[in-house]
């Protein structure tokens, strides 16, 4: 792969995204403390962004950032820092499931 097309990647990705998240741009860049016109000029392959930017659209975007940079249909193995952030969420919001039925049986 080559450079240009690295971008096309990359940059096909982050709209791809975005759009799934139901992000504008002006959403999007505001979530990274970018300007739009900055995050524009990434979405459409004038500039990259630092490794920091990369990694806080990543993060808004909620994926891993090599993901960006993955070609459409590319199959993401599931890491092990990902499935204990899965863990912990579930482990987090089954709690106060608990929590809440213990409240409500209690009344």
């Amino acid at each position: 792969m080559n450079v240009e097309e690295l971008k096309k990647v990359y940059t096909a990705n982050l709209k791809t995204l975005r759009t799934a998240k139901k992000l504008s741009q002006a959403e999007l860049s505001e979530q990274v403390h970018i300007t739009e016109k900055f995050y524009s000029d990434i979405e459409t392959g004038r500039k990259w962004g630092s490794f920091e930017t990369i990694v806080d659209l990543a993060n808004a975007l909620s994926v891993e950032p090599y993901e960006l940079f993955l070609p459409a249909g590319s199959v993401i193995s599931h890491n092990e820092r990902r499935t204990k952030d899965l863990m912990k969420r579930l482990r987090s919001n089954f709690s106060e499931l608990v929590d809440t039925m213990e409240e409500f049986l209690a009344e």
